[in-house]
């Protein structure tokens, strides 16, 4: 059986040069390589779910723009279906990304404030028949919020993707079941020490998180456990490009396809891990997928 999730958030048009270096004001430098593809936390990772042999559907807000089909065929061809809930004015969302060569490091420019100002109108709801989880990164509340409602009050487990704490974030862990978080959540107060971030989230009613620190160990803590699990080495390292985005929907597989199980949480993390592993190697967000 095919296990089923819902990804409620951003998407992204994603412009990604491999370059050898940054460059200095005023200067250009040669792209060694070029990507273009959709991108965001919630999109990829619906694209690392179907990786894993998922079927997920993408819940986000686009514009009707011809620059939105760049999106949408991207999707298409990863295995993830969409769900426009909702619309919003001019392009989509843009990324300008500079990969640097010799690290795999990112340089990341996104107008995502459209994603967090709220004001949009929702016109569409997403069936939760036969969903096994859902993910939310906090961008279009309007959407992500009261999906992730319905899903709780379904006993279907609510996963949290926060990179960073934002303004909002406080009122979407309200809404989760599991958060993830990377060593740049810095709620305030915490100053991104791990077991004040563990209590804060636990604070907001969350009692089951992981903090994914690059290539550190991952930590954990949930009422049956806690602990670190390692990361996989990788030589070269080629692209972090989306490497987080990718260990939330390898997550969100597990818990859709063998259920939410606390005692189980570190092999999950060390599964989701693993996936991340195999998306280093190549530059970009979707070499890594025919690997």
């Amino acid at each position: 059986m095919t296990s089923t999730a819902l990804f409620a958030g951003l998407v992204t048009l994603d412009i990604v040069q491999l370059v050898e270096r940054l460059p200095a004001p005023n200067e250009k430098v040669a792209g060694l390589d070029f990507s273009v593809c959709a991108g965001g936390p919630a999109a990829n990772a619906a694209v690392a779910f179907a990786r894993c042999g998922g079927s997920p559907t993408l819940v986000t807000a686009l514009p009707g723009h011809e620059l939105a089909d760049l999106i949408r065929a991207d999707l298409d061809r990863c295995g993830v279906g969409l769900l426009e809930a909702a619309e919003y004015a001019g392009p989509p969302v843009t990324a300008s990304i500079m990969v640097t060569r010799a690290t795999g490091d990112r340089a990341v420019v996104s107008p995502s404030g459209v994603a967090t100002s709220g004001g949009l109108a929702a016109h569409a709801e997403a069936s939760l028949d036969g969903v096994g989880a859902v993910l939310v990164d906090g961008y279009f509340p309007e959407v992500s919020l009261p999906l992730a409602a319905r899903a709780r009050a379904a006993g279907i487990p609510v996963i949290l993707d926060a990179g960073s704490h934002k303004p909002h974030t406080d009122r979407v862990v309200a809404h989760c079941d599991v958060a993830v978080v990377s060593d740049d959540f810095a709620p305030p107060g915490t100053a991104g020490e791990p077991d004040r971030v563990l209590a804060y989230l636990s604070g907001l009613g969350v009692d089951t998180a992981v903090i994914t620190r690059g290539a550190g160990p991952v930590l954990y803590r949930s009422p049956a456990d806690a602990g670190e699990v390692p990361v996989p080495p990788v030589s070269p390292v080629v692209d972090t490009l989306g490497a987080g985005d990718f260990f939330h929907g390898a997550l969100a597989w597990r818990l859709a396809s063998l259920g939410r199980d606390d005692v189980r949480l570190a092999e999950d993390v060390a599964f989701a891990a693993s996936v991340v592993a195999a998306s280093l190697g190549t530059f970009g967000t979707r070499a890594w997928l025919d690997s």
